[in-house]
């Protein structure tokens, strides 16, 4: 429902849209680490649907793609869609603190729908089909076929390979590339669960860390696991920067002694 903005509503969506902005142009200039900034834009637009509602949100996310657009294209607008949603959609299901299952669910299903309509929308843009990008699929399938039958004999599993896995590795091929467009939207639904999934837990901490009380993803006797696991690995680094620390405290402590010492004689 449209409605006007507060002054403090703008204020913050403007604020968080443009931290969103600045992580997403690191992100696209940046040679190394870029998928670090990028998993902080969900949770930018997130914080700003837990603080201001949907609507602020939406109007952030207006302004954050319109913004990138602007400054990078077309193709980092459509990234920018997909991150910028991602929060959307996560600050209105935690903040009503939906079950995890049907979250995720919702997510994958939401997001292969717009990944599988961004292709579509390219093809388009570009003059040509989808099926272009299936047909390049093909070629390298045939490829690693043709890869496998030549390993095959080398191990000694040809028997194996052309009367047992073939023929139903066939068949299974056959059916993908007649009937590919669904069979796409299949593939993007299935590659995108451990996507979401991550994106879900990483969101679902930070947001933690920032004080706000939002159901604990994933909760339980899994999560322990899973800080006890960071914080084994976090561990080793956190002892040999303490150890630097040490040693250059003792250097310093040292070099001061030896000076103390060096200005008693000269005074002498």
């Amino acid at each position: 429902m449209l409605r006007k903005l507060s002054a403090i509503e703008i204020a913050e969506g403007a604020l968080l849209a443009d931290i969103a902005i600045i992580f997403q142009l690191i992100a696209t200039y940046l040679p190394v680490g870029s998928g670090i900034f990028q998993l902080l834009v969900p949770t930018v637009l997130t914080v700003l649907v837990l603080r201001r509602g949907f609507y602020a949100g939406v109007m952030g996310v207006c302004v954050a793609i319109f913004v990138t657009c602007m400054l990078t294209g077309l193709g980092a607008g459509a990234i920018m869609l997909l991150e910028c949603g991602a929060g959307v959609f996560l600050g209105i299901t935690m903040k009503y603190r939906m079950h995890h299952l049907l979250l995720i669910f919702l997510g994958v299903t939401s997001s292969a729908i717009l990944v599988y309509a961004g292709t579509w929308f390219f093809a388009f843009l570009l003059g040509t089909s989808a099926q272009h990008f299936v047909i390049q699929f093909q070629k390298v399938y045939d490829t690693a076929i043709h890869f496998v039958n030549f390993a095959a004999p080398q191990i000694g599993l040809n028997g194996v390979w052309q009367h047992d896995l073939y023929p139903t590795v066939a068949q299974i091929a056959s059916f993908m590339f007649t009937y590919w467009q669904v069979m796409l939207f299949v593939v993007y639904w299935v590659a995108l669960w451990p996507i979401v999934i991550f994106v879900y837990y990483i969101t679902n901490v930070l947001v933690r860390l920032l004080g706000y009380k939002v159901k604990p993803f994933p909760g339980g006797k899994l999560e322990r696991f899973l800080r006890s696991l960071v914080r084994f690995l976090i561990k080793p680094l956190d002892t040999r920067q303490k150890r630097r620390q040490k040693l250059t405290r003792t250097g310093t402590s040292d070099n001061s002694q030896q000076h103390i010492k060096e200005r008693s004689k000269v005074e002498v």
